[in-house]
């Protein structure tokens, strides 16, 4: 059924008028409520020196915590403030901060996003994303639904991105990488904080409060609503009919003993779509560690995730996921530290049949069982080598054997080198196995898990107290890729695993501080592929479907400014080279934010994106239709109390 223009901007105006009262309800409360203001380690966050960025506390790299500087890893940290300062809507539009992923939106509703390429809404499938420990990774898209999967940007403490396989620890689909999104404690956010925010693309309202239950436990509760605008296909000029709003709410309380921790969280969300389709879900988490004895930890965790998704076009699919992981850290002596686990992940799923197009059949259970083991041997005081192997078991290709072989050389506490091979996989979905389009495709019992070997050499250097530098080179080697091949038979069509090859690249990225008001953030990312069918293979789709279709390079530049009268200044520029295959130039960007901290408890800021252009192309949706992502102004004001 055809929508009018009227019906368009009616919609639009009932989103924002929902926006707008859940915003004014919010801006009451934080207005009349009565209580000190608290900086909320703000002042700590902007007084960050190099040293002090340079050894943020991570996890991801090694399953414990260890310095930044000291992790034989190409690693970028998102910190908490460089969200704030960028004045990232979404969490899409914070990821934009890390050099080394390629971000492209393709309209309002998605994005397309990995790392070392394979970058295309066909082919974005090889980026492993976890927040708190809960993988996001869909099991029948084989990919990150990204606006089935916001967060409260205000809860998260940092964002640790890892170009290169990690499988041996992470598992089956991080192939290309690993996100692991780390939300702050309920003790780090006592109080409140009403965060509103208005513009000509984006408008949304969140509030959160936290508070103390006893001596040894804390909570917090949030609740949030946004809006996204309609963007124009590329071609015709005519309304994309991308416009969405979404709702969401959550919580999360962590108790602390003597040696025992628990935290349970939660959230659920739905999500409307101006085209009619409209997406609902929610989870609940819950972690316990315990301190042992000699420095080692014992965590178990579990989650259940429920994602329903009802699209005016396509699929209707319900994914229910079932997860338990036990890890155990201990050291072996005093050379060795060894990090061992086990899993078990259980998807119960449902599809129902559109237009022609199925799963078949149309509800199935898969298993994921997984044991791994990594050992971390100190062979002299600077050299380190690491040795892993997970074993991963599923229920559609069988056992998945991922080695991991890593050195690291601390030359002196300023340089480290480090270098890897890896191997991981990426398992098959549903889609890659059970996809029926009558009468001329599929379905493709035969199709297995794609594979790569990665080799990796990197350099981590602070060579003077204001300059960071961290320099990755890689070269992949990918076997059994997917393609659409001609079966032969009846169906016409079917899913094969006939197109291989490398791709190869380098990654710079560093920080200058200038002065102690003003701190630049350099990056380059270097990427070329070649893929090539093997012998007798064919692909109707076309090698872009199955390898995406990648930037040769991109560049950034950010500068954080402090200025006086408590004014901050970000400013970042991004030149993304043409993506040939989809026609789709190359193109330079400008985003910018200007905010000002009227006291330590309140900060109004305005934000510009994409100032360069009224207009561009970032990405094509896969079905050969491109839509223009335009400037925007967005206004907000942060309120804690």
């Amino acid at each position: 059924m055809a929508t009018s223009s009227s019906e368009i901007r009616s919609g639009d105006a009932d989103r924002r008028s929902r926006l707008c009262r859940t915003a004014g309800v919010a801006l009451a409360v934080a207005l009349v409520s009565v209580g000190v203001a608290r900086a909320q380690s703000l002042e700590e966050l902007r007084n960050l020196s190099i040293d002090d960025l340079a050894n943020i506390e991570i996890t991801s790299v090694s399953k414990r915590p260890e310095a930044l500087s000291q992790a034989p890893s190409a690693i970028f940290v998102i910190t908490a403030d460089d969200i704030r300062r960028s004045g990232a809507a979404s969490l899409p539009e914070a990821l934009r901060l890390a050099p080394n992923l390629e971000v492209a939106r393709i309209n309002s509703q998605d994005y397309t996003i990995s790392a070392r390429g394979f970058n295309s809404a066909n082919a974005a499938d090889k980026l492993l994303v976890l927040i708190d420990g809960r993988s996001i990774y869909s099991p029948f898209f084989h990919n990150v639904n990204w606006n089935q999967n916001e967060v409260m940007l205000d809860d998260v403490d940092r964002i640790e991105v890892i170009s290169g396989p990690g499988g041996t620890l992470w598992g089956a689909n991080a192939v290309n990488g690993v996100i692991n999104i780390i939300t702050k404690s309920s003790q780090e956010t006592q109080g409140g904080l009403v965060d509103l925010k208005y513009g000509s693309f984006d408008q949304s309202g969140a509030g959160r409060w936290g508070g103390k239950a006893g001596d040894n436990a804390t909570y917090r509760a949030y609740a949030q609503g946004f809006g996204r605008g309609q963007t124009k296909i590329a071609a015709t000029g005519a309304n994309g009919l991308d416009g969405w709003n979404g709702r969401q709410a959550g919580f999360r309380s962590d108790w602390k003993g003597r040696a025992d921790g628990l935290t349970v969280q939660g959230d659920m969300y739905e999500n409307q779509f101006d085209s009619g389709g409209r997406s609902n879900g929610g989870n609940l988490l819950g972690r316990w560690t315990r301190q042992l004895n000699a420095g080692s930890t014992l965590e178990l965790q579990t989650y259940y995730d429920r994602a329903d998704e009802s699209p005016s076009v396509g699929i209707h699919d319900n994914v229910n996921t079932f997860d338990l992981q036990l890890q155990h850290v201990f050291p072996l002596g005093a050379r060795q530290e060894i990090v061992w686990g086990a899993g078990q992940r259980v998807w119960s799923d449902r599809f129902v049949p559109v237009n022609g197009a199925a799963i078949v059949p149309g509800n199935e259970t898969l298993a994921l069982t997984n044991v791994f083991a990594q050992d971390t041997i100190s062979l002299l005081a600077s050299l380190k080598l690491t040795i892993g192997m997970k074993l991963e078991y599923n229920t559609l290709s069988g056992l998945e054997p991922m080695p991991n072989l890593r050195l690291a050389w601390q030359v002196d506490p300023s340089n480290l080198l480090w270098t890897a091979v890896s191997r991981a996989a990426e398992t098959p979905s549903r889609l890659d196995r059970n996809l029926v389009i009558a009468p001329i495709f599929g379905p493709s019992p035969s199709f297995r898990s794609e594979h790569v070997i990665a080799y990796e050499a990197g350099y981590r250097t602070q060579p003077t107290a204001k300059t960071t530098l961290s320099v990755s080179l890689f070269y992949n080697q990918y076997s059994d890729l997917r393609t659409t091949s001609l079966s032969g038979g009846t169906p016409l069509f079917i899913f094969e695993n006939d197109l291989e090859g490398d791709t190869y690249g380098a990654e710079l990225w560093g920080d200058v501080k200038l002065a102690s008001w003003w701190r630049l953030s350099p990056g380059v990312e270097i990427f070329r592929k070649s893929l090539h069918l093997k012998t007798g293979g064919s692909d109707f789709a076309g090698i872009q479907t199955a390898a995406g279709i990648d930037p040769g390079h991109q560049f950034f530049l950010r500068s954080y400014l402090d200025l006086p009268h408590d004014l901050e200044f970000y400013l970042a520029l991004r030149q993304v080279g043409s993506l040939q295959l989809a026609e789709i130039p190359a193109y330079f960007e400008a985003d910018a934010s200007l905010g000002w901290h009227v006291t330590p408890a309140l900060e109004i800021a305005i934000t510009g994106q994409n100032l360069v252009h009224a207009s561009h192309v970032e990405a094509t949706n896969g079905f050969g239709v491109n839509y223009r992502i335009p400037r925007s102004v967005l206004g907000s004001l942060r309120r804690s109390f």
